[in-house]
């Protein structure tokens, strides 16, 4: 796996973390891979070419947002517009504590 790929493994893991310490009822936390290869400026000088347009992404992104179906929903991870599966490891909460841990004490203000 590519460090692209653990950091993002990274960012679901903390998400399922934090989402079960928030009320879902004031916070939601959800986790969403708005598209592929979007026409960025980064995605076209790396990769050349783009799969998804910026209007997928950013519809995915709405949808998380206001879709009244959502409201209350938590702890989930998305692609595009759908429920799906992250890695197996984000949803190990061991690992979730040992990143969460690691991610406090890393980002704890110095004495």
């Amino acid at each position: 796996m590519r460090v692209y790929g653990q950091s993002k493994l990274a960012m679901i893991t903390t998400g399922f973390a934090l989402a079960r310490q928030l009320d879902p009822h004031r916070i939601t936390v959800n986790s969403l891979h708005p598209a592929t290869y979007m026409p960025t400026k980064m995605v076209l000088e790396s990769v050349g070419y783009s799969i998804d347009s910026l209007e997928t992404g950013l519809q995915a992104a709405l949808r998380l947002l206001l879709a009244p179906e959502l409201d209350g929903v938590t702890g989930q991870f998305y692609d595009r517009t759908r429920a799906a599966k992250a890695h197996a490891d984000a949803y190990d909460p061991s690992v979730q504590q040992k990143l969460w841990d690691l991610s406090t004490r890393l980002t704890k203000r110095p004495e």
